[in-house]
């Protein structure tokens, strides 16, 4: 049964909103001089390392089963699976929903915005062009994926409107800019906005191989148009996710070759890196002898999700998967900043959570690839199934919930609240909430509905209280509803059109 946090806030968070409030605008390009601180699984439907993907098929391991039941909708509330039913909101940042154009809630920490400092995405696109007109002001989710039928690898969804019928595919408005292929981005997973609403995608190999691996891309939050961002040491193995820090501004990337998370400043100019395995900090480039070399960082030193949150960085610590399960458990730690500018002290390094077992009480785990948070302590990773460094699967992730308890000043799991796909456990590797009362959990996931009666592919909302299909909006990804897209899906993230406002620290 899920357990509500009351307490509504995370002590670290007190780091930010009493201790860096006064450190304002400063871009945090820091010193650029090389200094060091150091204080087997086969399923139908796998992505092979030529990138091909074979599709789904209904023999039994893939026949749809019943999913939890229990949720009920009552006047359009829904309480789902895992709810107390009386979390008065206290799960996510409440918000007024001020408008935030004008500046009249800026003025925190570097770019932030109140929510932004506990990890929220960034700011809101607003395009000019005129197809996105119906789309601004608007609740919307930004998603990358692999190509698809239409082509595209990035993806803005409409998510506003009348809650729709649930575990039925709803064809959500969606627009792209002609621009938007994979000719032109390449292949993407990461995905993470800066407080202005630009957008920065990186370069992956969860779809196989990737001949662009090294540069992450920036789309102009008004024009739409691409620029290189920044360019990582990197010769294949490309990056696993990437987040901007609204106090420093700057943008991390971790890099699954040679196993540092690397800090770049706006311009794209490197600041820091950081090596969890080595407990190290490099103020400008690394000087990793015989890097790159095009191999990946060994399992225990590759790093993937990248989150900050209040004062804190967080990530996770790939060790296994389902086609290399180990007596190590991926992991989920934190380190924290020296100071406004974002350099971490790796004195401060702390293993936060190991990863529980995924489906079935199964002994391993799958590699987590994204990380979600609120201001109230709420944290949510979400897993993707991989097999192998560059070949991924499908049905054997979940999204884990987590509390903080600011007594133990630990994360307390809930559980696997949230229950994606019909095909249980179907998650595809991307988390994130929006800040309304009464909202959503929206996951990347495969066979969200499998032929019952459609085959939904895409991206699933489910309410904070938790749930399964049965009481959440299905969205296929490219509005094809009789081919699957098995692999084919990436990272999510929820803009704020003004601002949600963090529940303040208990009086």
């Amino acid at each position: 049964m899920h357990t509500l946090n009351r307490v509504g806030i995370c002590v670290s968070a007190l780091v930010v909103a009493t201790g860096l409030v006064s450190a304002c605008g400063d871009s945090g390009s820091g010193d650029t001089t090389s200094q060091t601180i150091s204080a087997t699984v086969t399923e139908a439907g796998s992505t092979s390392s030529s990138g091909a993907s074979v599709s789904d098929s209904q023999a039994t391991t893939d026949t749809p089963t019943s999913t939890a039941s229990g949720s009920d909708s009552v006047g359009g509330t829904t309480q789902g699976v895992g709810s107390t039913g009386d979390d008065g909101g206290l799960k996510f940042d409440l918000g007024n929903g001020e408008d935030t154009t004008t500046g009249a809630m800026m003025g925190g920490p570097g770019s932030c915005r109140p929510s932004e400092i506990y990890g929220a995405s960034g700011g809101f696109p607003a395009f000019t062009a005129p197809d996105y007109a119906n789309f601004l002001g608007k609740d919307v989710l930004i998603m990358t994926s692999n190509a698809q039928e239409d082509g595209y690898v990035l993806h803005v969804l409409d998510i506003s409107g009348p809650t729709p019928p649930p575990n039925l595919n709803y064809n959500a408005p969606k627009y792209h800019d002609p621009a938007w292929q994979q000719a032109n981005l390449g292949r993407l997973f990461g995905l993470t906005l800066d407080s202005d609403g630009n957008i920065y995608v990186a370069p992956t190999t969860v779809y196989g191989p990737n001949p662009s691996p090294a540069t992450i891309k920036r789309i102009d939050h008004l024009t739409g148009q691409i620029t290189d961002f920044a360019t990582l040491p990197n010769n294949g193995p490309a990056v696993g996710n990437i987040n901007y820090d609204c106090v420093s501004q700057t943008l991390r990337a971790s890099n699954h070759e040679d196993g540092r998370i690397y800090q770049f400043d706006m311009s794209g100019t490197i600041v820091s890196t950081y090596h969890h395995a080595k407990g190290e900090v490099t103020m400008g480039p690394a000087n990793d002898p015989g890097e790159p070399n095009g191999q990946f960082a060994p399992l225990g030193e590759r790093v993937w999700a990248v989150q900050s949150h209040a004062g804190r960085l967080y990530y996770s610590v790939w060790w296994e998967d389902s086609g290399r399960q180990s007596a190590n458990s991926n992991e989920i730690w934190s380190v924290a900043y020296s100071d406004d500018k974002g350099i971490p002290d790796p004195a401060t390094k702390k293993l936060e959570i190991s990863v529980l077992g995924t489906n079935n009480n199964a002994d391993f785990s799958n590699p987590v690839s994204d990380l979600s948070f609120a201001a109230t302590g709420w944290m949510l990773l979400s897993q993707r199934t991989m097999v192998g460094d560059s070949q991924t699967s499908a049905h054997q992730s979940t999204t884990y919930e987590y509390d903080y308890d600011p007594m133990t000043k630990t994360w307390v799991s809930q559980g696997t609240t949230y229950l994606v796909g019909e095909l249980v456990g179907s998650n595809a590797g991307g988390v994130d909430h929006d800040f309304a009362e009464g909202g959503y959990v929206w996951m990347s996931g495969d066979a969200l509905d499998f032929y019952t009666p459609n085959v939904v592919y895409g991206v699933q909302g489910t309410p904070h209280g938790g749930g399964s299909i049965e009481n959440s909006t299905l969205i296929d990804l490219d509005g094809e509803i009789t081919n699957q897209d098995k692999t084919a899906l990436g990272d999510v993230e929820i803009p704020i059109p003004g601002d949600a406002k963090p529940v303040p620290p208990p009086g």
